[in-house]
């Protein structure tokens, strides 16, 4: 049973055409840039930061599907203050005809009732599955990553 299930899933992920990818270190700044000014303004003047783990990748569509953290910290004082935040699944629709990596649009779920029916819509199968049940865990290695680059810049 587990056999011809890990077999199906095999054969859904070639059909679809998704993988879970790694990025270049030049990939993973483009996508880093993108979320920082593209996707969250600072409401208290600070600086966004941002990480997030690529959930799976679709190079025929020209589309990564990643959950992302976002948060915005400034100075106040000389203490590190925290702003706005997310912590969001998305798709960004990126380009590489060009050769290098270009994050050209991101889309996000709606909020509220819409929310599952916007990740189903979005995401392929099992891309879904894990946005629809991202583990706090995972947020967490988010939450320090984040923490980590503040420290390094800000402090």
């Amino acid at each position: 049973m587990k056999r011809s299930f890990i077999l199906g899933m095999i054969g859904l992920l070639l059909l679809t055409g998704c993988s879970s990818s790694t990025v270049t270190e030049a990939d993973g700044q483009e996508i880093e840039r993108y979320i920082s000014q593209e996707v969250m303004g600072p409401n208290f003047g600070g600086e966004i930061f941002n990480a997030y783990e690529i959930l799976a990748t679709n190079e025929e569509k020209g589309e990564i599907y990643l959950w992302a953290l976002i948060e915005e910290y400034y100075k106040e004082g000389a203490e590190v203050e925290q702003g706005s935040g997310m912590s969001v699944p998305m798709v960004l629709k990126v380009d590489r005809s060009e050769g290098a990596l270009k994050v050209i649009s991101h889309t996000l779920p709606r909020d509220g009732s819409f929310y599952a029916d916007d990740i189903k819509e979005m995401f392929p199968y099992f891309a879904e599955l894990k946005a629809l049940d991202y583990p706090s865990i995972h947020i967490k290695k988010l939450i320090k990553e984040v923490e980590t680059e503040v420290a390094d810049k800000l402090k």
